[in-house]
């Protein structure tokens, strides 16, 4: 069963949302504190996209009546080609992220190759293959899947059509960022609230906004430029980074010589992407939100350049940390990483992320074992890192949780072999952290994404908070 977040901790994973604990906003409209927060998970969103949010935030119904659209769609589609094999099922899913592709070579009839390779001209070189295949080959659910989407899309504009113009474009747009609209509806209070107070003081909201988004934003480039600094001052940490980095592309399918090649272009603050549809939704085995698929250096939060230099642009993102923090073998094989991570994430001032959720999650599922200042200036916290880890390998659960039990069992039969570890773990000297959610996951391989880097003048999709804006 996929896991669902709150609001704000959802907002700020993969998609371009992140907030930091501050005052609330002065907004002359009585706000609650989740009000508050909300203010600050929204600012980072482009002005122009923010002020879409304000207008369809107004019509709760076409929300949930949409919704409702989707989550039967969803449902059809991925029904439709359950029986095919999970890598046809990712090659399926793959292709209905491109608007238009399906429709395009399903529409008229089977088209001859010279016809497809004709067609594909106008989409990106790295669906072209994919796409010959099934046009070829499979033609049959290609047709089966754009007449799916037809029937969808004659759904939706009956919903709207009792909507003015400008509305039903309106919706039109937003559809096209599934992970908002997803949002939107998950968290239908907080959308009527927004609505009503953008309603009654629609300047007034749009001004607070716009200043939150600057000093949000300044935090975010100043957390990157600290993890730059980090890396570029601490060799073993960089090392590890580099080595876990392969380690997680190879995870996720990739090639060496796909992950070892430099790339030959400058990286851009844009980077273009297309997500799976929001009627169609992102493949069923995912348990959690993944509507944005990229490459693997996307989620390092670095590539490397031309001539083999590796050049950060942001921090590990959230699935990265996600699979490093998931199993004991990667934080105990590349423990001066993981002492960065609980460095940063526990430094002040930083921005409340999923990612820096997921450190702290972990801290305090080890926090009875982890010796006192371990989050603090802790000088052997890579031992203690590479400790812990041996002592978890030993009480993991075939599902990877931890077996409590065992953990304990294990480590008072050889404390002598924890030195750097908390000598009682019945009173532990790392604080409880209350009401924190738990935003840690089971990994699962995410799709084959092009890795080069495209270059675009438009932005589809803004960055994860985690990510270069």
């Amino acid at each position: 069963m996929k896991t669902r977040f709150t609001l704000f901790s959802l907002l700020l994973c993969g998609m371009p949302f992140c907030y930091s604990q501050s005052q609330p906003v002065s907004i002359s409209i009585p706000w609650t504190k989740e009000d508050s927060a909300a203010i600050n998970a929204l600012a980072l969103y482009p002005d122009t996209t923010r002020l879409k949010i304000y207008r369809a935030c107004q019509y709760p119904a076409i929300i949930v009546n949409a919704a409702s659209l989707q989550k039967n769609s969803s449902a059809a589609f991925a029904s439709l080609i359950s029986g095919f094999p999970r890598s046809m099922q990712e090659d399926l899913w793959n292709l209905s992220r491109y608007p238009n592709l399906i429709s395009s070579l399903a529409d008229g009839g089977k088209k001859s190759t010279s016809q497809t390779d004709s067609i594909l001209a106008a989409f990106p070189p790295e669906i072209h293959d994919a796409a010959l295949k099934y046009a070829q080959n499979n033609y049959g659910i290609l047709k089966s899947i754009n007449d799916l989407q037809d029937s969808v899309d004659g759904q939706f504009r009956q919903l709207l059509a009792s909507y003015p113009a400008d509305i039903q474009a309106l919706f039109e747009d937003l559809i096209r960022m599934p992970a908002l609209f997803s949002l939107l509806n998950d968290n239908l209070n907080l959308t009527v609230r927004v609505g009503d107070h953008y309603k009654r003081n629609p300047e007034g909201l749009t001004r607070e906004m716009d200043s939150v988004a600057t000093v949000r934003q300044q935090q975010q480039a100043k957390d990157v430029e600290d993890w730059k600094n980090t890396l570029q001052n601490d060799s073993s940490a960089r090392k590890d980074l580099q080595q876990a980095a392969n380690e997680y592309a190879d995870s996720n399918g990739y090639k060496t010589a796909d992950v070892d090649t430099p790339h030959d272009t400058t990286i851009i603050n844009n980077y273009y992407t297309y997500p799976y549809p929001y009627w169609f939704g992102y493949p069923v085995w995912y348990p959690y939100d993944y509507w944005y698929p990229y490459p693997y250096w996307y989620d390092w939060g670095f590539y490397y350049g031309p001539y083999g230099n590796m050049v950060v642009f942001g921090m590990p993102s959230y699935y990265f940390l996600n699979w490093y923090f998931w199993r004991p073998l990667y934080w105990g094989r590349y423990p001066y990483l993981g002492s960065c991570f609980i460095n940063h994430y526990y430094g002040r001032h930083r921005l409340h992320t999923l990612d820096r959720l997921v450190v702290h999650n972990w801290v305090q599922e080890n926090r009875r074992y982890l010796p006192a200042n371990f989050t603090g200036h802790y000088p052997h916290r890579a031992e203690a890192m590479r400790q812990i880890a041996r002592l978890n390998a030993r009480s993991l659960n075939k599902d990877g949780s931890i077996n409590e039990r065992a953990r304990s069992q294990y480590f008072t039969s050889n404390r002598a072999s924890f030195t750097a570890l908390n000598r009682n773990p019945s009173a532990p000297v790392i604080p409880e952290e209350r009401q924190i959610s738990n935003v840690r996951q089971p990994f699962n391989r995410q799709p084959a994404v092009n890795p080069s880097r495209v270059i675009s003048r438009q932005r589809i999709h803004q960055p994860p908070a985690n990510q270069p804006a």
